[in-house]
């Protein structure tokens, strides 16, 4: 009777291992990370959730079963891009179904921390970003019409014995598939915001006080700041640059865009770059987010 009911309970156990990998490892997420992040792909990525900490790395390598390839050509694909096998060392190929383990390879970015403000740094710890345990983020970020995104845990920190990137220290992160998201870039959501900003309209000219009403991904609205003001006679698709900050240098922001509306009472501009290290930059997706975050936050 006690036999039949442990080899029941083993039985169970057993079939409950297998369909918790099998969840881990379903075709549809698969699918997406291959996608979205193929090895060679630059990436952006902030650790522990500090989602100001932007920071760039690279997928280098997978790791399935223990295993690494280094070519972004050994993920066999069907015709719907669904993951069907594995090519290792070889020409050994390793069936999807049997994979039981998988972990992406990215370099060793611990010298990057230094462009980290010094509270986050601080938060975490003398052992950094990388200590084994903590959450990586990974974001995809040139993909059309959307923002990728899949949190990791650190395994190890390892300087790389054999293969291409022998003597190269590496990062084996354990993605966790349930956390690979996808966000329609179109969505724009405006946040709602009061804070005083800065107008320059024209060469030679001071800039306008005005307030910063609202903010999304592809625009901005500023309004007038007094009653009885008028904004300024602004040409449509004319240049703009819009300056505003959240209490120091660290957080002053610098816009540039172009003039999609222009009444007496507001102005709404179009985002097109940040300036970004003493120059104008394209306006990433993770600024935006940054910015939104602050406003979110900012006092009334």
């Amino acid at each position: 009777m006690l036999d039949k009911l442990w080899k029941g309970r083993a039985l169970a156990k057993a079939a409950n291992k297998k369909q918790a990998r099998t969840l881990t490892f379903e075709s549809g997420k698969l699918k997406q990370l291959a996608a979205y992040f193929p090895i060679g792909r630059k990436l952006l990525y902030y650790p522990e959730y500090h989602q100001k900490a932007v920071l760039h790395t690279l997928v280098i390598g997978y790791r399935v079963n223990e295993r690494l390839i280094y070519a972004n050509d050994a993920v066999l694909l069907d015709g719907q891009g669904h993951p069907t096998g594995f090519r290792l060392d070889g020409g050994e190929v390793l069936p999807v179904d049997k994979l039981a383990s998988f972990e992406m390879l990215v370099p060793d970015t611990s010298e990057m921390e230094r462009k980290l403000d010094y509270v986050t740094r601080a938060s975490l710890g003398p052992a950094g970003q990388f200590r084994k345990g903590n959450t990586i983020t990974l974001v995809a970020e040139n993909v059309e019409r959307c923002l990728p995104s899949i949190d990791t845990t650190v395994e190890r920190r390892q300087v790389m014995d054999e293969g291409p990137y022998a003597g190269s220290a590496t990062i084996l992160l354990a993605p966790d598939f349930a956390t690979l998201k996808v966000v329609d870039k179109r969505r724009h959501q405006r946040v709602a915001a009061a804070l005083w900003a800065d107008l320059y309209f024209a060469k030679d000219t001071p800039p306008f006080r005005c307030v910063l009403r609202d903010f999304s991904e592809n625009s901005l609205r500023l309004g007038i700041g007094e009653e009885g003001q008028r904004m300024p006679a602004l040409k449509l698709d004319g240049r703009v640059i819009v300056e505003f900050d959240f209490g120091s240098i660290e957080t002053t922001y610098r816009i540039r865009g172009k003039v999609m509306r222009g009444e007496d009472d507001f102005c709404v501009v179009r985002v097109e770059q940040l300036y970004r290290d003493g120059d104008f930059e394209r306006i990433r997706m993770m600024d935006a987010i940054e910015i939104k975050t602050r406003l979110l936050n900012a006092r009334p």
